[in-house]
């Protein structure tokens, strides 16, 4: 049985910290989204791989005695499954990555993952999309709300498109947006924070992070507002659920959106 294979970047995240030095460092904790509160049994729940499918796939073959990568295969538990299944897809990707390394395998039935979390291995595989790496599953599961875009795209439609944006790659240009645009959203989250910080309560970080990527699409690639660290409207609700639909669209075992 051949394998599938598919890259994903699980990407270190700093902070900024608030009231240097007017206020002790507080102490965090990350916990589910889910508040501990059991997954639901609507459509939308994802399957995904526990213990045993991970010895199946190896008794397949596909983690087996012919892999001779060398990357460690991460064992999904149960308890993985739940912080999967409650919605906090960093929470299992970041326990992993503190017990195999910067670099491991998941094994999602006929799937392979391959998860990276080192800068270095993270540069080498965007800057050589194109010629060595693929989108994959990514391109798959968000194919309902990109299209063909340029987001999704690959092999020579990619190419054509990746020369038309150049431009907007240039270092100058990419100064001014990280300034007026990344800096200007992330001072505002900051903000947010800020009464969380001082009262000590509990802040659904992935949430909070979705907003401000939100925001960051909407000024740098539309110069559309769509405050959704401040505001709420039908349309910023609507564009978060279908990426969490892609999200779990990438963790299910079983492609359901491709039923007729």
């Amino acid at each position: 049985m051949s394998s599938a294979f598919s890259l994903s970047v699980l990407s270190p995240i700093t902070l900024p910290r608030l009231h240097r030095g007017r206020c002790p460092a507080p102490s965090l904790s990350i916990k589910n989204s889910s508040n501990g509160k059991p997954p639901s049994n609507s459509k939308a729940t994802s399957w995904v791989s526990p213990d045993w499918l991970t010895s199946l796939t190896k008794s397949l073959g596909t983690l087996g005695p012919k892999d001779d990568s060398n990357i460690p295969a991460a064992s999904a538990k149960l308890d993985d499954v739940s912080e999967l299944l409650g919605g906090a897809l960093f929470l299992p990707l970041f326990k992993w990555m503190n017990e195999y390394g910067p670099i491991y395998r998941l094994a999602a039935g006929p799937r392979n993952f391959v998860v990276v979390s080192d800068p270095a291995i993270a540069k080498h595989v965007l800057r050589n999309y194109g010629t060595k790496y693929s989108k994959g599953l990514v391109a798959e599961v968000s194919e309902f709300l990109f299209g063909s875009g340029f987001a999704i795209a690959e092999g020579s439609l990619w190419t054509v498109r990746r020369r038309a944006v150049v431009p907007s790659l240039h270092k100058k240009y990419l100064s001014i947006i990280v300034e007026r645009v990344f800096c200007r959203c992330s001072e505002q989250l900051v903000e947010r924070l800020k009464p969380s910080l001082v009262n000590g309560s509990a802040v659904n970080m992935e949430e909070k992070f979705s907003q401000l990527t939100l925001d960051v699409i909407g000024l740098a690639l539309f110069n559309f507002e769509f405050d959704s660290l401040t505001t709420n409207s039908p349309v910023i609700d609507a564009v978060y659920n279908a990426l969490k639909e892609a999200e779990l669209r990438s963790t299910d075992l079983l492609p359901y959106w491709k039923a007729d």
